[in-house]
């Protein structure tokens, strides 16, 4: 989140907001965002101040289902070069596998991630080092992007297998229904679409691979020189992996398909250590959890691998200034339009 993204993320909000009768100039200025940025595709924005615009958004227009409705404006432009390498590819499978390789050069902000096991393809999505007011908005815009493109290839009467989201369920889940289909599930321990074998091998209609190995050349050029990759990568296996698996630096180099001692090395180099990064991870999901879901706190802290209820208060509060029970409590005096409170 230290990092600038470009202003394409926010494709359509300035279109909506009119149509939902709010100023897009007002919003931007109150979330400290560049007007330009609701108005052109390529001007630098911090993923905090995106987060900022879109919980703004959702409050002054009183619609919890914001991020939602943007992906309906946004559509599959937004994520120019990589859309083309996956119309490049010979399945969905293989499209998949191809955002989530790319995905860090449309944004360093968010995540994504595609693994393959027996009953298809589980593909996670998750923002980096964020929690907090427009998080559950940015999550719910990027997994319905997802399905756009998904129905894009399979039709519109497509539907995956389940589809997952971390954060506490909405009072009215209509819109969600509608969007992601009835195997909908909230409180969850990932945000994720689950795709079935048949979908995952599923040829993609647009196959283009002269296209594909254009610009998988080019792109392979570029993803070689995202700042601190290793970080990124490691990051993104211990997000994935930590609440049901042995994340160890053994477990984590092994899925990336490298050695522990390289893996520390590339990471020193990066100006960092995998224990560094694996609590600041861990103190991610724990301020998901208490401030998103529904779960118990017991149960929070043994999904992220503590001992006692009490190590994981007395860690939650060494990194945040309040217990997790003192942030629940915060969250249930959040004022009116907050997604918080929309349950």
């Amino acid at each position: 989140m230290q990092g600038y993204l470009p202003s394409v993320v926010l494709t359509g909000a300035a279109a909506l907001l009119e149509v939902l009768g709010v100023c897009p100039e007002s919003v931007a200025s109150e979330a400290e965002l560049p007007e330009l940025a609701l108005r052109s595709a390529d001007v630098p924005i911090r993923g905090a101040q995106v987060l900022r615009f879109l919980s703004l958004a959702a409050d002054v227009t009183r619609c919890r289902n914001f991020g939602l409705r943007l992906a309906e404006y946004q559509g599959l432009a937004v994520l120019g070069p990589i859309l083309v390498m996956m119309q490049g590819t010979p399945t969905i499978g293989e499209a998949m596998e191809t955002l989530a390789e790319f995905y860090v050069l449309h944004t360093s902000m968010s995540c994504v991630r595609a693994v393959r096991d027996e009953q298809g393809m589980v593909l996670t999505y998750d923002l980096e080092n964020a929690a907090g007011p427009g998080e559950i908005q940015a999550v719910e815009l990027g997994l319905a992007n997802g399905m756009q493109y998904l129905r894009s290839i399979c039709g519109t009467a497509w539907h995956p297998a389940v589809v997952q989201f971390r954060h506490a369920a909405p009072a009215d889940c209509t819109l969600h229904r509608r969007m992601f289909g009835r195997s909908l599930n909230f409180d969850q321990d990932r945000n994720a679409i689950v795709l079935d074998r048949d979908t995952v091998m599923r040829p993609v209609t647009q196959h283009r691979r002269n296209a594909h190995r254009v610009l998988e050349a080019h792109l392979r050029r570029e993803r070689a020189q995202v700042e601190a990759l290793w970080v990124v990568r490691t990051q993104t296996i211990i997000r994935a992996l930590l609440p049901f698996t042995d994340t160890s630096l053994n477990a984590i180099a092994h899925a990336l398909a490298t050695s522990p001692r390289s893996l520390q090395r590339r990471l020193f180099e990066a100006g960092t250590t995998f224990d560094e990064l694996r609590e600041q991870v861990r103190g991610d999901l724990a301020v998901k959890y208490v401030q998103q879901s529904n779960k118990r706190l017991a149960e929070i802290s043994a999904m992220l691998g503590y001992s006692q209820q009490s190590a994981f208060s007395r860690a939650f509060k060494r990194l945040r200034g309040v217990t997790p029970r003192q942030l629940r409590a915060m969250r249930h005096e959040t004022g009116p339009g907050r997604s918080a409170k929309s349950r």
